[in-house]
Order: C-alpha cells, then sequence, then structure tokens
C-alpha cells in the first residue's frame, strides 16, 4: 500500500479533516508511514498537551476547519494546495454524534448534524475536485456508520446524515470516475474510541449489551479504521469506487441488533 515517492515533494498529499483526534488522527498516521504528506483540519486544532503527547502532531500541517461552513473549507483546501503543491486524496472523517429522540429533537440540531455529516462531506469533496483532477491518482472516502445502514433508537439525524453519505458516495463516484477520481467509503461499527470510552463511563453506552450485537465480542480498533482507509487510498484499489466497505466485526450480519 505504500505510495512513497523518491523525494518528499513527490510524495503524495492528504487532506484528513476531523484529523486531530480518534479515528482521523490514526488514519494520518498510517497514511503518514506510508510516504503521505499530511494535514489535518479539525474545528478544534490539537492542544498543547496533546502536541507534547503525541509527536506524529508535529509532521502533520495542521488547519482549523469547520466543515459547516463553504468559507472555512475552501480556505482549508487552499493551504493545503499552496503548502505542499496539490492534494491526491482526501479523507472526510469530520463528525459527532448525539443521542436524543424524534419527538423531541429540535430543528437545530436535526440541521447541524445533517451540516456536519452530510453537507461537511459535501462540502470538503467541492472544495477538493480541482486539485484532485488534476492529480496523479486521487481517491477520496468518506465516513459513514452502521448506523446509517440499521435503526437505533435515538439516533435518526446520525442515521439519516449517514445513510446520505452513502448515497453521495456512490453518485460521486460515478460522476468523478471520468474524472479519474475513486471515491469511496467507510462505514465502522463500534470503535474502541475516546468518545465511546467516554460513552461507556458516563452510563450512556452499555458496553455489555454493544458486545452482544458483536460476533467478534469486542470494540473495534482506531487502527483497524485507519488501516481499511489506507488500502482504499492505494493503488491496490485503484479499480474500486463507489463502495461502502463495513468494519463491524460482523455486528450488521449477526441479526443481534
Amino acid at each position: 500500500m505504500n505510495q512513497t515517492s523518491a523525494s518528499q515533494g513527490d510524495a503524495p498529499v492528504a487532506l484528513i479533516t476531523g484529523g486531530a483526534r480518534g479515528i482521523g488522527l490514526e488514519t494520518a498516521g498510517m497514511l503518514h508511514s506510508l510516504g503521505w504528506r499530511i494535514a489535518i483540519a479539525d474545528r478544534e486544532p490539537p492542544t498543547d498537551a496533546e502536541l507534547a503527547e503525541d509527536p506524529r502532531l508535529g509532521d502533520f500541517l495542521r488547519l482549523t476547519l469547520d466543515v459547516s461552513d463553504s468559507a472555512s473549507v475552501d480556505a482549508a483546501v487552499a493551504s493545503v494546495v499552496r503548502e505542499h503543491g496539490g492534494l491526491n486524496g482526501l479523507v472526510n472523517a469530520a463528525g459527532y454524534n448525539k443521542h436524543q429522540p424524534v419527538a423531541e429533537l429540535e430543528d437545530a440540531t436535526w440541521g447541524n448534524m445533517f451540516d456536519v455529516h452530510l453537507g461537511g462531506t459535501f462540502r470538503c469533496c467541492r472544495a477538493a475536485f480541482p486539485a484532485l483532477r488534476v492529480a496523479s491518482n486521487p481517491c477520496v472516502v468518506n465516513f459513514s456508520s452502521v448506523a446509517g445502514q440499521r435503526g437505533r433508537v435515538n439516533r435518526a439525524p446520525y442515521s439519516a446524515a449517514k445513510a446520505g453519505v452513502e448515497a453521495m458516495t456512490r453518485t460521486m463516484a460515478v460522476e468523478w470516475a471520468p474524472h479519474g477520481i475513486r471515491v469511496n467509503a467507510v462505514v465502522p461499527g463500534w470503535i474502541n474510541t475516546r468518545l465511546t470510552r467516554n460513552n461507556i463511563r458516563d452510563g450512556k453506552t452499555n458496553v455489555d449489551n454493544v458486545l452482544k450485537q458483536i460476533p467478534m465480542t469486542r470494540l473495534g480498533e482506531p487502527a483497524e479504521i485507519a488501516s481499511v482507509v489506507s488500502f482504499l487510498m492505494s493503488s491496490q484499489a485503484s479499480y474500486m469506487t463507489g463502495q461502502c466497505l463495513v468494519v463491524d466485526g460482523g455486528a450488521l450480519i449477526s441479526g443481534n441488533w
């Protein structure tokens, strides 16, 4: 999967939104180890403590980005192209989740969930298109969720937005294939992120019930998602586009939802 070129200046460039922490950061680190030049963009940039704790962050171009704002997105992509001379890959990992019953949802909550997950993915792809269409081996990896393929209590806007990401991924794959741009998505299940651990700690997630839904009887690790993203970004996936790869330990096929 290594796309390393002879010189750093020839190495492919990837922009990872939501890249300051969690799966986004793990993806950035793995791609960097495979020879990519990395830009991470996040609404909350790494803190000084995080920079001291994780030396990988010092190797990345770090940008502040609000994916719900077109001007912010356009500026971030322009910064990457200006700094690195182009853009070969885009990973749309920015997002958040909020659990709330449909009957109690406010318009603002519903709208913001779509604005970040579906709208944010759209804005980043739109902004990146001019650079991707002239790049070598250009690719996009969007982030969906198993919640977008199954009904989950108290997750209506999140699930609906993620289902939209998958539909948009397929449409973009068809539209952009003539330009040589591959567009795929990764569909994570329950992953051992800081958010998941906090929800377990705070009693918002019953880990025993979660594990009963997963045939492999464990949470996934961020590196296991990052490795799939890295594959989709590599030349080994050169004939794959429009695919939404589920990485969930078998949860969707188990029938235990």
